[in-house]
């Protein structure tokens, strides 16, 4: 193992400044051989991961946040149901040709309840293909026309769930023995990357992943820099901030009559300092909102959001003392907190905070002991709101029906994200407060420009820009 470590530290030759200069002609990254290789049950970072590079989607997703059409030509969709055009041509990397059987094998396995991606694609109704049309059909339980938004998940042959890698349809194909990915030439998108070759990396631990990344044995790796135990580089490093869906929000218990009004509400909403929370209680590892649309998003209506920007002098109009409800085993939560806390306080109404770890946290948060909490949920890249206002995440008991019909009407596609967010802030169901990001680590000097995307660490991978 030594041997091998130091053989790949021939990336150590100093230039004329005496800075370490990467080895930009290898590439490697981690797995663990020992986890399930699943990429709908799998648990483990790493192996999830890897299917970015070995599988393809029916679509990817921009980093604005845009559906691009990877495994499908075009589609229809009318009264719940998708028909997706499969693209002819593609073959999976043993040389078999990917049909819409496929497709509809990975979609069902996904949407399983054991699947990572269950809580996004519980909205299908059925999966269907047909090879002669060359088609697959979806039906969905309700209208929503950024469906395609919720499909960058790979694309696997059928019944190649349990074998030892799943195959797909992309760019890199595992080797004989396990140790390698290599390039696969003729690939249908036409691109070729800089590596024919990734070295795999066997790892067992989170310790091991950073001996190996600091001995330069793995190229890159992903972490959430805010976790309770956070990975992170032990060498000099370079950190690319990876956007995702996963939004923090303050939300309301609205069977305490305090909250009826929804100009409190506003006023609470215009009390909370976001960009203070995103840039110094998260240290910019979050995306400040006022809306429940990621503000990357090409159409994100910055005028709408401004209506709720931070006023330091707003009056909060409630008398008495409220409880603020927050998980204690995050520190820039509690901080996001006691923030918030202190200026309600300041704006006249007394705030205190009440912080539990998270199993006594969710009991409370199911019992509606709170008067507001602090919360995070991951959305869906088609920002989808149905499970805080009407499903499993509603705690405070909103309940609107006029409400309810514009959201249902806004994901139909009937109301644009303008005319939503205008009803949002008018309505205010609950308050957000940022989108958090993940953090891509490399080598210092590895990459002039990488572009990974939450659901994809290695999106648009041939295009990433290595240093010379």
């Amino acid at each position: 193992m030594l041997v091998l470590l130091l053989s790949a530290c021939n990336i150590s030759d100093k230039d004329g400044m005496g800075t370490v200069k990467p080895n930009t002609s290898v590439f490697g990254v981690a797995y663990a051989p020992a986890e399930s290789r699943d990429p709908y049950t799998t648990t483990n970072k790493l192996n999830y991961e890897l299917m970015g590079l070995i599988a393809e989607p029916l679509f990817s997703v921009s980093g604005n946040f845009e559906a691009i059409p990877v495994l499908c030509t075009d589609y229809t969709y009318e009264n719940r149901t998708y028909t997706f055009n499969i693209k002819r041509d593609v073959t999976f990397s043993d040389g078999s040709a990917l049909t819409p059987d496929d497709v509809a094998y990975s979609l069902n396995l996904a949407r399983d309840g054991a699947s990572f991606y269950s809580s996004v694609l519980w909205i299908i109704e059925s999966v269907s293909s047909s090879d002669r049309d060359g088609t697959v059909t979806v039906v969905l339980k309700y209208e929503n026309d950024k469906f395609p938004l919720l499909l960058d998940i790979p694309i696997i042959k059928k019944g190649s769930k349990d074998e030892r890698l799943p195959i797909g349809t992309g760019l890199y194909a595992p080797n004989g023995d396990f140790t390698a990915l290599t390039m696969r030439s003729g690939h249908h998108s036409g691109k070729t990357a800089r590596y024919g070759e990734i070295s795999l990396v066997s790892v067992a631990s989170s310790e091991e992943l950073l001996f190996e990344f600091d001995n330069h044995t793995v190229s890159i790796f992903t972490s959430d820099p805010t976790a309770p135990s956070p990975l992170t580089p032990l060498s000099s490093s370079d950190m690319t901030d990876v956007p995702t869906t996963r939004m923090h929000y303050v939300a309301f218990n609205m069977r305490k009559g305090i909250f009826a009004d929804s100009a409190t509400r506003l006023a609470v909403a215009r009390a909370i300092d976001r960009e203070s929370i995103a840039n110094d209680d998260f240290v910019l590892m979050g995306k400040a909102t006022s809306l429940p649309i990621h503000p990357s998003r090409s159409s994100y209506p910055t005028e709408v959001a401004n209506t709720l920007s931070y006023d330091g002098t707003i009056s909060v109009p409630i008398s008495k003392q409220i409880v603020l409800l927050v998980n204690s085993e995050s520190s820039g939560k509690l901080a996001a907190c006691k923030r918030i806390a202190d200026s309600l306080t300041r704006s006249g109404t007394p705030c205190t905070v009440r912080a539990l770890p998270f199993n006594e946290y969710a009991s409370a948060l199911a019992q509606g002991d709170f008067d507001l909490y602090y919360g995070e949920v991951s959305l869906g890249a088609d920002f989808d709101l149905t499970r805080l206002l009407s499903g499993s995440l509603n705690y405070g008991g909103f309940s609107n029906p006029e409400f309810l019909a514009l959201h249902s009407s806004y994901l139909a596609g009937n109301l644009s994200h303008e005319e939503f967010s205008k009803s949002f802030c008018k309505e205010l169901p609950f308050v957000p407060i940022m989108f958090k990001n993940t953090a891509m680590y490399s080598q210092t000097g590895y990459f002039t420009s990488a572009l990974p995307t939450a659901q994809n660490t290695y999106s648009n991978f041939p295009d990433w820009a290595v240093s010379e």
